[in-house]
């Protein structure tokens, strides 16, 4: 505290000095015998003055993180006395059995612990002040001012930089604080100190790659491979790397034996992409550990490394490093976000490339949102080069829908690109040749078993085309229409030899491209090719069901195929308004009432799970209302028992409801006290963190405009920081002028520096008295 104050006021006193400009200045000297000589001392000299300078905002800027790490630690400081001596407990229960285990949880009182974080900024009622001087900040502001006026570029953009970051106190604390990462038992220090190890490690060994990654004998010769990067001859090994002990500390080492550092990085990716998984759910603090401790730049930076694509060692390694990055972004919106910033890496032919793409954009509808179309044309085009291989349709099929959500411009850019491929891309067995092709891959155990075969591309890509129309997208529709006619669609389902992949992928097409639609199509709704489908439904419904009392030889791809994509197009067929003006259903109404009995017949079989169940259930109940509404006559044991079966659902939800409440308001609260020990404590002190985050950023929200209207403010008008008739007030005229040209030289170097001054002059041209009450904590003026 004092420390901080004491620095800063010295270094202000070294710059200042009775408010005139620098006493370091170069006054204005007339050059008499020597002008030449005599011009060019001064230049050297200022630009000495300038350096020393850029030092003095190097301190001042070491001073400012000084006091955002001690901010830090005043906040971690409150948080951990608000769970008392409870909350030691729980460390000393997780280091020692013996002690005893608390039986309450504990709940900090966030509020509080809000309020007492703004005792850490400047103000008139601060307790804990960490001020730069002893006048709020305005000497540290008239420095930066100053310092601002100079024609020395280096020396005005760090100025910038300290001035804003003096402007954005409360939103640098709760950045900082978001990325806080707390080890409260002892298996978290144990990881945290088992990755440094780990990263240290394996940064060495990346950064020394050329020492241990095998070359083949052409490289040995003297000829490089494709993959090798030219150069001299090879390095010799240093001796202060190799060596295990320095300073008394045991330091990482790469192994003189070059076939050991491949088992040494796989052992470290193997670990680390553990951490990331357990019991194939995601482990959240874990990978946001890893995320704080930069885990996946140096993984990132090990894919980098040139090898033979001959080097199965190599290979291998590369296996895990796309390993770990898929684990460390699963489930995980935020590391998906960082891996995002790299997308370029990924952007290669690779299968493993598509794989971990598609796990970094997985149910992220924001990123999937963002994705260029120079992404999709890279998939595609590596499909008409590089093979039909189901991994790149995988990741086109994983950013058309995230979230349960419809990306539509994913979806017209895939449509796009697929059919700019043409054949190499599309593949559909539609014609003579082709067909009997398709029946002997559906009738080959081979071909069902293998993921990467043909048969499973077709699927794949059929499914594709069906997420592309889901949702309602007229322009995909249209194109898909073409595509896939029905009368393909219809010959392929019905035959005997149609496997059920291939109808699940067929019938949930035929929903999305031509029942569930933006627009009517006509065809579905005109012709047979539905009821045939329909019939071919009830032969299939009929099959599950006579197998209910042979489980062991049950075919569990049918149950689905009949439990969930037929029951969705049945219920979406007759619900859709397109299909109230049809009048094939009169014409067809035993194969209706035969779909109704199928349906309830599936529902009585013990072998649906909860899902497939409900999926059941509404159809039934869509077929009732058609037929009530429709006036189709059903026979009358069948309407007995589809009332009955409403009633017995209304009456369990009820049920189900109240039971709910009473569990919830009876046994809740002992519940969580029953959760009371290491565990629980632990998981609450985790989360309760978060809680407080959310809190300081509501908090938060009014100041930091605040700040930024002040900043607003001095930038406007610095020169009513100096006295009047001052130098520097009368200097502080050209002030603008010398932002606006210094922000044209930023716009190609410091990009960001650049945009913070376009956003805070743009607010000067649009300025409001927004604040006009004084707030308190804010006391530059």
């Amino acid at each position: 505290m004092r420390t901080i104050h004491g620095v800063g006021e010295m270094m202000t006193q070294m710059v200042l000095s009775r408010g005139s400009i620098f006493p370091l200045a170069v006054p204005d000297v007339t050059p008499s015998v020597h002008p030449n000589k005599q011009v060019v001392t001064i230049e050297s000299e200022d630009v000495t003055v300038m350096d020393t300078k850029l030092k003095i905002i190097e301190i001042l800027q070491f001073i400012l993180s000084v006091r955002l790490d001690y901010r830090i630690s005043y906040m971690l400081s409150i948080y951990k006395k608000e769970f008392g001596e409870s909350s030691e407990n729980v460390d000393g229960s997780v280091s020692s059995p013996d002690l005893p285990v608390i039986t309450s949880v504990v709940v900090p009182d966030i509020d509080e612990i809000a309020a007492q974080a703004e005792t850490m900024f400047a103000g008139r009622k601060e307790k804990n002040a960490v001020q730069l001087d002893d006048e709020g900040g305005r000497t540290f502001l008239r420095v930066l001012i100053h310092l601002i006026m100079h024609d020395y570029p280096p020396l005005l953009s760090g100025a910038l930089h300290l001035l804003f970051k003096h402007f954005s106190q409360r939103a640098e604390v709760l950045q900082a604080f978001k990325q806080v990462q707390l080890l409260v038992s002892n298996q978290d220090v144990d990881n945290y100190k088992q990755i440094k190890a780990d990263l240290d490690q394996l940064r060495l060994t990346v950064e020394k790659s050329e020492l241990w990654v095998e070359k083949n004998s052409s490289y040995e010769s003297g000829e490089l491979g494709e993959s090798q990067v030219k150069g001299g001859d090879e390095p010799i090994e240093e001796p202060n790397i190799l060596s295990p002990v320095q300073d008394g500390i045991k330091k990482p080492q790469i192994d003189s034996n070059k076939s050991n550092n491949y088992n040494i990085v796989m052992e470290i990716l193997i670990r680390l992409s553990k951490l990331c998984l357990q019991n194939k759910k995601c482990r959240n603090q874990q990978q946001r550990l890893l995320k704080n401790m930069g885990a996946h730049c140096v993984v990132l930076d090990l894919l980098q490394i040139p090898f033979e694509k001959t080097d199965e060692k190599m290979n291998e390694v590369m296996n895990l490093a796309h390993l770990f990055l898929q684990n460390f972004c699963r489930g995980n919106s935020q590391n998906q976000g960082l891996l995002y910033k790299h997308i370029n890496l990924f952007l290669t032919p690779g299968l493993l490339e598509a794989i971990t793409m598609r796990h970094i954009f997985t149910n992220n509808y924001h990123l999937c949102n963002e994705i260029s179309e120079r992404a999709v044309q890279h998939f595609v085009h590596c499909i008409e080069t590089h093979g039909r291989h189901v991994e790149y349709l995988r990741f086109l099929q994983t950013i058309v829908k995230a979230d349960g959500k419809y990306v539509k411009k994913c979806q017209d850019m895939v449509m796009t690109e697929l059919v700019n491929g043409g054949e190499d891309v599309l593949v559909f067995y539609n014609d003579r040749a082709s067909f009997p092709v398709l029946l002997q891959m559906m009738c080959s155990e081979r071909d069902r078993v293998d993921e990467s075969g043909s048969l499973a591309y077709h699927i794949t890509l059929v499914e594709l085309l069906a997420a592309c129309t889901e949702g309602k997208n007229v322009y995909t529709e249209i194109k898909c229409n073409s595509l896939l006619p029905l009368d393909d669609i219809v010959r392929v389902v019905t035959h005997d030899d149609c496997i059920p992949e291939v109808k699940i992928a067929y019938v949930n097409f035929v929903n999305h491209c031509y029942v569930d639609t933006e627009v009517e199509m006509k065809e579905i709704y005109t012709s047979n090719h539905i009821w045939k489908l329909f019939e071919s439904f009830l032969v299939d419904m009929a099959r599950v069901c006579n197998t209910t009392t042979d489980r062991k030889h049950a075919d569990t791809s049918l149950e689905k195929y009949v439990t969930e994509p037929v029951m969705n197009i049945v219920s979406g067929f007759f619900s859709s308004p397109f299909s109230d003006n049809s009048t094939s259903l009169q014409t067809h109404q035993p194969v209706f009432i035969q779909l109704l009995q199928s349906a309830f017949r599936i529902y009585n079989c013990t072998w649906p799970n909860p899902t497939q169940k409900s999926s059941v259930e509404s159809c039934i109940k869509t077929l009732a209302e058609v037929a009530k509404n429709r006036g189709i006559a059903i026979p009358v044991d069948l309407d007995s028992q589809v009332n009955t079966l409403f009633m017995k659902s209304h009456t369990n939800m009820i049920q189900r409801a109240a039971m709910g409440w009473r569990m919830s308001a009876r046994s809740g609260p002992r519940f969580k006290e029953a959760l009371g020990g290491p565990a629980w404590d632990y998981r609450n002190i985790i989360e309760k963190l978060q809680d407080v985050v959310a809190s300081l950023e509501q908090q938060f929200s009014l100041m930091m405009q605040a700040e930024f209207s002040v900043l607003v403010d001095v930038l406007h008008s610095p020169e009513l920081l100096f006295p009047e008739g001052s130098d520097a007030r009368i200097r502080c005229g050209a002030f603008m002028s010398k932002l606006i040209n210094h922000t044209k030289r930023l716009m190609e170097k410091e990009e960001k520096l650049c945009i913070k001054i376009l956003q805070t002059l743009r607010e000067m041209l649009d300025k409001k008295d927004s604040f006009v009450e004084e707030v308190p904590g804010i006391s530059w003026f």
